[in-house]
């Protein structure tokens, strides 16, 4: 399991820094206006799913994101849909997300949001 710590780039801009996800499941990303999830992918299709925490009682339904191959995604975090605090993260193929230098996640924030 990792727990994730946003990565606030200057206006001058940064290199924002991948990290392998924990596992398949039970990695957590924090949320809030301007929060998002970068999704670095390698050569094999995976999904991300977002589990938001029960609100008032009632269990919410979870979000699958399907991120295509050789590509990068970023997938809003706000805490209106996730819950204040984290959300937890699932892969369906973390392989694809490690296999090489460059491919992985990090949660990032934009300046001024």
């Amino acid at each position: 399991m990792a727990t994730y710590s946003v990565q606030s780039p200057p206006h001058a801009g940064a290199l924002i820094t991948v990290q392998a996800p924990g596992g398949t499941t039970g990695d957590l990303a924090p949320t809030g206006s301007g929060i998002a999830l970068y999704v670095s992918n390698g050569a094999t299709p995976t999904t991300v799913t977002l589990v938001p925490t029960p609100f008032d009682g009632l269990t919410v339904g979870t979000r699958t994101v399907t991120i295509a191959a050789a590509s990068q995604y970023l997938i809003p975090l706000p805490s209106s849909v996730y819950g204040a605090g984290t959300v937890s993260v699932g892969y369906g193929n973390i392989t694809t997300l490690t296999g090489a230098t460059g491919f992985g996640v990090a949660v990032v924030t934009i300046p001024g949001t």
